[in-house]
C-alpha cells in the first residue's frame, strides 16, 4: 500500500520506523501476500518455496562432484534437519539467505568450471543480495568461497587478480547499494533506523547487524534494577504482579513431560563444544560430529607426502579432481560456520542461527558417507568404518534426544540398527559388501540418521525465537484471552468515540503489541520500534505528533516491573498518563491499559 514502507522496510503504516533488518527477504514476501492477503501462510510461503528448492539445488550441484549417493544423503539431511525445516515454515529472512548462499556456491563453481565472465558476475551479485538480506551474516562463507576459487582456477596469477578485484567491487557495490540509498536520504524523508540509538544505517550495518551479533548480543549480566515507576491511577495497584512464566511443551510426547531450561541472555556460553550439547545440537539434528568426521575424510585425500615438499603438486592434485577441489568449498564454509556461530553470544539465544550451518553440514556429510561407502564396498579393514560410524552417530543422536522426541522416534532407528549392523558386518567378514543385500542394510542405517531430526522437526511449534530446544512455546490460556480481548475491545471502543488520528489510530511501545492492531487494519505506531527501545521520539517530539492530531490513543501493556521496554520511553509514559485520559474502564479493560488524548 506504500512505496516508501516498501523500500525502507517500515512496518508500520505511517512509516516511522524500519524494522531492523534489510528489505528483500520482506519484498520477496510481499509478492504473495499482494496477492492472497496477508496471512501467516501467504508470508511464509517465499520460504517454503526456496526452502524445497534449497534441497533440489544441493543435490545437484553435490552429485555432480561426489556422485549420487552423496547427493541424495546430502538432499536427506537438508530437507530433514530441524533448523533448516524451522526457517523454512516461518517469516524470517535466514531461509531466503541460505538458498542465496547456496546459489552463489553453485556460481562460484561454474566460475571454476567453465572460466567465463557471467558465473563470477552472478555469484558477486548472489553475495550482495545476500547481504541485503541480512547483512554481515552473509559474508560469513566469503573465506572459503575465494579460497576455494583461488586454489582451483587454473588460470595465470595475473588473469586471477584482475578478476578477484573486479568481483570484490561488483559484490560491495551490490551489498551496499540499498544502505547507500538510506544514508543519503535526509532523515526527515525516511523512516527511522530501527534497533538504532542514533538512527543511522552504518550503525544497524556494522554494530547490531554486525559486531553485536557474534560478540555482545547476548548482552552484560543481569544486574538488580530498581522497580519502574506505575504509569497511572491507583487502580494499577490491584492489578497481578508479574505475569506467569511460559509453558515449554512438545505436543508430540503425548503423556510425557519435558520442561527444559529456559533460555536467557544469561545463560552460560559453553563456546563450540556448546553446539556438541542440547539446546544447540538439536537444531543441527545432533548430526555435527558425524559432520565434522566426513569433513576429514573429503579433506585427507588432499594431503599428500609431496605436497608437503611441492605445494604446487597439492593445487595441481585439487585442480585434478572436482570432489578434491570442492572440499575447501564446503569444508572451508563448514569449520567457518562452526567456529563462527559456535563462538557467537547469539547463538546461545537465537539458535535458529544455526540454519547458517545447514546447507555445508549437509553437503559435507553426503560427500563423506560416500567416502565411506565406496571403502564399504571395496571391502578391505577400512569397510568396517561405515558401520561403525553408523552405529556411533546413532547412539549419539538417541542418547542426545531421548527426552525431545516420542518413543517411537527412538525405537524406529533404533531398530534399523539393530537389524542392518549384524548383516553389514556379516557381508564385511564373507566379503559380499557389493550385493545388494548389502546394500540395503547400507540404506536402512544411513535412513536411521534421519529419523529423529524429521521427528524433532515436525513437533516445532510456532515460536522460533523461544527456547533453544525449539519445543511449542505457549503462553498461559489468561495471556492469550487478554490478548484476544484487548484485540476485540480497543478498535470497537475507537470506533464508537468516531475519533481516531489524522495517521495513527494507537500508539505502543514495540511492534509485538502494535502487530496485531497493524494485522487487523488499525494503524499503530511503536514508539520505541521493533524491541521498544529505541529513541525515535522525545516527549516534545511525540506531544506534538499528538497536538496535529496524528495519533489519538495510546496502550500500554499492564505488566508491571522491570521492563526495559518502559524504562526506554520512560519520558513519554509519564506524559501519556500524566495528561492523557485515562478511557481503559470506558473501553472494559484494565485501568491504566488504553489512554486518550483530549489536548
Amino acid at each position: 500500500e506504500s512505496p516508501r514502507n516498501f523500500f525502507f522496510a517500515s512496518f508500520d503504516p505511517g512509516g516511522v520506523v524500519m524494522v531492523d533488518k534489510p528489505p528483500v527477504s520482506f519484498w520477496l514476501e510481499a509478492i504473495p501476500a499482494s496477492i492472497f492477503g496477508v496471512s501467516g501462510w501467504s508470508v511464509t510461503l517465499t520460504q517454503a518455496i526456496v526452502g524445497t528448492l534449497a534441497v533440489i539445488v544441493l543435490y545437484l550441484v553435490v552429485k555432480q562432484a561426489y556422485g549420487r549417493f552423496a547427493a541424495v544423503s546430502a538432499a536427506l539431511i537438508l530437507a530433514v534437519i530441524p533448523s533448516s525445516v524451522i526457517i523454512d515454515s516461518r517469516n524470517e529472512p535466514d531461509s531466503l539467505l541460505s538458498f542465496v548462499l547456496l546459489l552463489a556456491a553453485v556460481s562460484i563453481i561454474r566460475a571454476v568450471q567453465t572460466g567465463k565472465w557471467r558465473w563470477l558476475v552472478a555469484f558477486a551479485v548472489l553475495m550482495g543480495i545476500g547481504f541485503n538480506t541480512k547483512m554481515g551474516v552473509a559474508l560469513l562463507p566469503l573465506p572459503a568461497f575465494m579460497l576455494y576459487y583461488m586454489v582451483s582456477s587454473s588460470m595465470q596469477l595475473r588473469r586471477l587478480a584482475i578478476r578477484l578485484v573486479s568481483m570484490t567491487f561488483i559484490l560491495v557495490l551490490v551489498s551496499l547499494s540499498w544502505v547507500s540509498v538510506v544514508a543519503l536520504t535526509p532523515e526527515e524523508n525516511r523512516p527511522y533506523v530501527g534497533s538504532t540509538r542514533d538512527n543511522s544505517i552504518w550503525t544497524l550495518v556494522i554494530e547490531y547487524n554486525g559486531i553485536d551479533r557474534f560478540t555482545s548480543f547476548g548482552g552484560p549480566p543481569a544486574v538488580a534494577t530498581p522497580p519502574l515507576p506505575q504509569y497511572a491511577s491507583p487502580d494499577l495497584s490491584q492489578m497481578p504482579g508479574p505475569l506467569p512464566p511460559y509453558e515449554y511443551r512438545n505436543p508430540r510426547l503425548g503423556p510425557q513431560q519435558f520442561r527444559p531450561p529456559q533460555i536467557t541472555p544469561d545463560t552460560p556460553r559453553r563456546g563450540i563444544l556448546g553446539l556438541f550439547g542440547n539446546p544447540q545440537a538439536g537444531q543441527l539434528g545432533w548430526l555435527l560430529p558425524l559432520a565434522l568426521f566426513s569433513l576429514i575424510l573429503i579433506l585427507v585425500p588432499n594431503v599428500t607426502d609431496r605436497g608437503y615438499i611441492r605445494p604446487g603438486a597439492m593445487l595441481a592434485r585439487l585442480r585434478a579432481s572436482p570432489a578434491r577441489s570442492q572440499s575447501v568449498l564446503w569444508g572451508g564454509w563448514l569449520a567457518t560456520a562452526v567456529v563462527v556461530f559456535g563462538l557467537a553470544d547469539a547463538t546461545t539465544t537465537h539458535t535458529y542461527y544455526l540454519v547458517g550451518v545447514a546447507v555445508p553440514l549437509a553437503a559435507v556429510t553426503g560427500a563423506g558417507l560416500s567416502v565411506l561407502w565406496r571403502a564399504f564396498r571395496r571391502g578391505a579393514m577400512t569397510a568396517w568404518l561405515l558401520p561403525a560410524v553408523l552405529l556411533g552417530a546413532a547412539l549419539y543422536q538417541i542418547f542426545q534426544s531421548r527426552d525431545l522426541v516420542g518413543v517411537w522416534a527412538i525405537a524406529i532407528p533404533a531398530a534399523l540398527l539393530v537389524a542392518a549392523i549384524p548383516v553389514m558386518a556379516f557381508t564385511i567378514w564373507k566379503k559380499r559388501t557389493v550385493g545388494k543385500p548389502a546394500a540395503a542394510c547400507v540404506a536402512a542405517g544411513a535412513l536411521s540418521l534421519l529419523v529423529i531430526p524429521l521427528a524433532f522437526a515436525v513437533s516445532v511449534g510456532d515460536r522460533i525465537v523461544g527456547p533453544a530446544s525449539a519445543l511449542q512455546y505457549s503462553p498461559p490460556p489468561s495471556i492469550i484471552e487478554a490478548r484476544e480481548e484487548r484485540l476485540e475491545k480497543i478498535p470497537s471502543f475507537i470506533d464508537t468515540q468516531n475519533d481516531a488520528g489524522s495517521v495513527f489510530t494507537l500508539g505502543t511501545v514495540n511492534a509485538r503489541d502494535a502487530a496485531p492492531f497493524i494485522i487487523n487494519g488499525v494503524p499503530t505506531v511503536a514508539i520505541g520500534g521493533f524491541t521498544g527501545i529505541d529513541p525515535i521520539f522525545t516527549v516534545e517530539s511525540f506531544r506534538d505528533m499528538a497536538e496535529r492530531g496524528e495519533l489519538r490513543y495510546f496502550f500500554i501493556t499492564s505488566f508491571i516491573g522491570p521492563s526495559p521496554d518502559l524504562r526506554a520511553q520512560d519520558d513519554i509514559l509519564r506524559h501519556i498518563t500524566a495528561s492523557w485520559e485515562d478511557v481503559s474502564r470506558a473501553a472494559g479493560l484494565r485501568p491504566g491499559t488504553l489512554y486518550r488524548y483530549t489536548g
